[in-house]
């Protein structure tokens, strides 16, 4: 069988040819940028998608978005990378062109099912996974079913308060785990601690590394921050596995260990010792092509 998954990220989407056992045959990418309105979208989705159509015979399509969306309907309502984007009707336009159905989350739910089918998750019975890259985003599957919460909207772990009357974060609230660790959110507050601006999350791990102070206090506040956010969710779900995925675990070996101990150090001791704690390398095209499977498998 082969699967369309469809990526929209940050910059780019990203689509490929997956067959079902996780083995990317054919991908691309194409650029997108703050300009594009609806039209624009809806032709770059077009350009990168028209000619897998032709080559290959498809056993479903998957799709990947940021939030906020409407999974039921299959709207993408807007994005802080795309804020002309206003309310795309993602699965009618590709339904349209493809004759198929379309199997359509958040990219941190497709992230989690990503881990579960073919990364660090697999044969897990309760995983959760945080996406850490432009913003932290969360996914739970319990029993190889994802939780979907409200319209694709659950698990916004990001937007959980860790510190009370904290820094003010993108969603309008104060003391969320996004302001301190994710990409906007280290660099705002290396901005805070040191009153100067770093163009890119590459150039504050950098920092680290040289051995900037302001850097080293940001960074280990932030992976406390991340720490009391998964105590809360190893101590209410009870999870057995959780994975690290995103941009951000490239410079794993700067934080790794010291988010693990921290974690185990807070967690229920009754919980600890079957806990696995993992960094995870999930591509987001898998993520959506495992939005098809976990239909299939469920059926």
């Amino acid at each position: 069988m082969k699967f369309l998954g469809i990526d929209i990220g940050a910059g780019s989407i990203k689509a490929g040819i997956v067959d079902e056992f996780g083995y990317i045959e054919d991908e691309s990418s194409k650029i997108t940028h703050s300009r594009m309105e609806n039209s624009d979208f809806q032709d770059a989705l077009k350009t990168i998608i028209t000619p897998y159509l032709s080559r290959y015979e498809l056993s479903g399509i998957g799709v990947g978005s940021p939030g906020p969306i409407d999974t039921e309907n299959g709207i993408i309502f807007s994005s802080a990378n795309l804020p002309k984007v206003d309310k795309f009707q993602i699965k009618r336009i590709l339904n349209d062109l493809t004759k198929m159905e379309i199997f359509f989350n958040n990219d941190a739910n497709c992230a989690s099912l990503g881990e579960y089918y073919f990364g660090e998750g697999k044969g897990s019975k309760n995983l959760f996974v945080f996406t850490l890259g432009t913003g932290l985003g969360g996914g739970w599957v319990w029993n190889g079913k994802l939780f979907n919460g409200f319209e694709g909207n659950g698990m916004e772990v990001g937007h959980t308060t860790i510190i009370r009357g904290g820094a003010l974060c993108g969603c309008g609230n104060l003391g969320c785990a996004e302001s301190y660790f994710s990409s906007t959110g280290l660099l705002a507050r290396y901005k805070d601690a040191s009153l100067s601006k770093l163009a890119t999350v590459k150039d504050f791990f950098e920092q680290i590394r040289i051995g900037n102070e302001n850097a080293k206090e940001v960074l280990n506040f932030g992976v406390e921050v991340l720490a009391e956010t998964t105590r809360n969710i190893v101590n209410l779900l009870n999870v057995d596995t959780v994975v690290f995925v995103g941009g951000l675990v490239q410079s794993w070996d700067l934080f790794g260990d010291n988010l693990e101990k921290s974690i185990r150090a807070k967690v229920f001791p009754v919980l600890r010792d079957r806990l696995q704690i993992k960094k995870g390398n999930n591509q987001a095209i898998l993520g959506a092509v495992s939005l098809v499977l976990e239909k299939l498998n469920n059926e």
